[in-house]
């Protein structure tokens, strides 16, 4: 699972070496084993329903998920040096990290279609902006886990750079630093993270409106 990486175009595999290499100090954080011990899933706290899990496929290893996006051919950083637009994701309530990650996520992953982010919550992250979630289209097949695998693998491959804290995707928990873990049973393919990526931040403080985001950095 995870190695069957979509192509959709040079752009992008060009545009994720850059973003690899520039975050090359995450890439120690590849762990060879599978997650292990149940982590308790910060979403999981809301769950209303307790449908049946019809996914049972076993969450790609973090080494799985980081050489998703290190496959890429190398390329000068200075020609993806190139602001960012405004994209799919309501940014209102979200924290500049957050928006970052947001919008170099649906630049360099134009199949997706949908990304939330500011709701209320049980916990932090989404009531204070430090959170997305990337829906994955098709996410049972083939095609749609190597999406969100990649997805996955490029919030964690630029942890440090972005302040990305930790991605959840099919039931795996992957800290920003750290070694994986497997997560509890909630009982949907929602709150099991099957039909989407979520990708928490540190933040970085709300948008004052004067920032510019950039593949490879931001300025405020």
């Amino acid at each position: 699972m995870g190695r069957n990486l979509l192509g959709n175009g040079r752009g992008r595999w060009l545009a994720v070496a850059v973003s690899v290499a520039l975050s090359a100090a995450m890439v120690y954080a590849q762990h060879p084993e599978s997650p292990r011990a149940p982590h308790s899933v910060p979403e999981a706290a809301q769950a209303t329903s307790r449908a049946p899990e019809t996914a049972s496929a076993p969450a790609p290893t973090e080494a799985e998920l980081l050489a998703a996006n290190a496959a890429a051919p190398p390329a000068d950083a200075r020609v993806f040096d190139f602001p960012l637009p405004k994209g799919i994701t309501p940014e209102g309530g979200l924290q500049v990290h957050t928006i970052w990650v947001a919008r170099a996520i649906a630049t360099m992953f134009p199949e997706i279609t949908t990304i939330g982010g500011y709701r209320q919550d049980a916990l932090k992250w989404h009531p204070n902006g430090l959170a997305i979630d990337v829906m994955i289209p098709n996410h049972n097949s083939e095609a749609g886990i190597a999406l969100g695998n990649q997805i996955a693998g490029y919030a964690l491959a630029n942890a440090e750079r972005m302040g990305v804290i930790h991605v959840i995707w099919r039931q795996g928990f992957y800290p920003g630093i750290g070694a994986p873990s497997w997560t509890a049973d909630y009982g949907s393919e929602t709150l099991n993270h099957f039909d989407h990526v979520h990708i928490a931040t540190d933040g970085g403080g709300y948008p004052t409106g004067r920032e510019t985001y950039y593949i490879a950095s931001m300025k405020r």
